[in-house]
This record gives structure tokens, sequence and C-alpha cells, in this order.
């Protein structure tokens, strides 16, 4: 395994999910799908924390398996990576909500956003991806 290269993965992961989650932020602004909570302090700051942990899951399986991957650029081997945790993830809130219908409710406006964000995600990625690998050579 190759230390540097996950390293590189789970560094560029962080990048692109802090960069995601105020993106996440000025989207749903715009779309008001989720209503904001708390102040804008708070929301930038829960939105990059969790933007860079799921960041860095998508950057460490990209540095991990994307060369596995059928596809030959970064762009489509992030975006996958991204949509696959992504539906993973919403299976599991889906199987929430049948235990639990009152507290996990599935939103179809809440899951297409998501679904959209996902792809975001892996397009911040895999354009911070290929920027490192410029650098690099």
């Amino acid at each position: 395994m190759d230390h540097g290269n996950l390293r590189k993965g789970i560094c560029l992961g962080i990048l692109s999910g802090i960069v995601w989650g105020w993106v996440s932020i000025l989207v749903n602004y715009v779309t008001g799908v989720f209503p904001f909570e708390e102040s804008f302090l708070h929301e930038v700051i829960t939105f990059s924390f969790g933007g860079a942990i799921f960041g860095m899951v998508i950057g460490g399986f990209m540095s991990l398996i994307g060369k596995r991957l059928p596809f030959k650029s970064s762009l489509p081997n992030a975006i996958f990576i991204s949509m696959a945790v992504w539906l993973i993830l919403r299976i599991g809130g889906v199987l929430l909500s049948y235990s639990n219908p009152g507290r996990f409710n599935a939103d179809t406006a809440q899951t297409l956003q998501g679904f959209v964000m996902t792809i975001v995600l892996g397009i911040i990625l895999a354009t911070f991806w290929n920027m490192g690998e410029k650098i690099d050579s």
C-alpha cells in the first residue's frame, strides 16, 4: 500500500469536503430544501466538519480503489465513489425510517438535493485531484 497516495487522498478529500460543505450551504440557501436550524456561523462550522469527514472518506477510497475502477479519468471515478458512498448512507437512512418512521422520514426533495450534491463533491474532488497530479509531475 502506498501510504503517500493514501495521505494525499485523505488530505484532498478533506479539502474537497470543506469546500463542498460551503457549496452545500449556498445551494441549500437557494433551494430552501433543508431548514437551517442554527446561526450562519454554526452552520458553516458544522457543514465544514461534516464535509471534511465525508470528503475524507471519499478521498481515501479514491486513493485506494480509484485506479481499479473501469474509468480512465479521475472525474468519473470520484463521482462514482461519491455516489456509491452516498447510496450506502441513503439505504441506511431508509432502513432507519422503517425502524422509527416518526423520527427518520424520507423526503424526496432532500434525497434529490443530496444526490446532486454528491455529484458536486465528486467534481470538486476530481478538480483538486487533477491539480495535485499536475503539481506532483
